[in-house]
């Protein structure tokens, strides 16, 4: 992947975490407590249409990691796997 592309996926995450930020309860969560709200309306966006999540999830890490030379490195985030950043 470009640097471009890249820094455009950047880009459009935050804009969407912008959002989640200005919402009523959003501005008091920490940016990794939005970034949760944010997995977990996905979740249940993919409960509602019947969309698989988990597989959903892992096809875009798969992309990533072959995509992004050393992401596999950073795959769980910085604070690990299977933690979730407290709110």
């Amino acid at each position: 992947m470009t640097t471009a592309e890249s820094e455009g996926r950047v880009a459009r995450a935050e804009e969407v975490l912008r959002g989640y930020g200005l919402s009523e309860a959003g501005w008091r969560r920490s940016p990794g407590g939005n970034l949760q709200e944010l997995l977990r309306d996905l979740l249940e966006w993919c409960d509602a249409t019947q969309h698989g999540f988990e597989r959903a999830l892992a096809a875009a890490r798969a992309q990533h990691q072959a995509e992004s030379p050393g992401a596999g490195e950073h795959a769980t985030g910085r604070s690990g796997a299977g933690r979730a950043e407290s709110a």
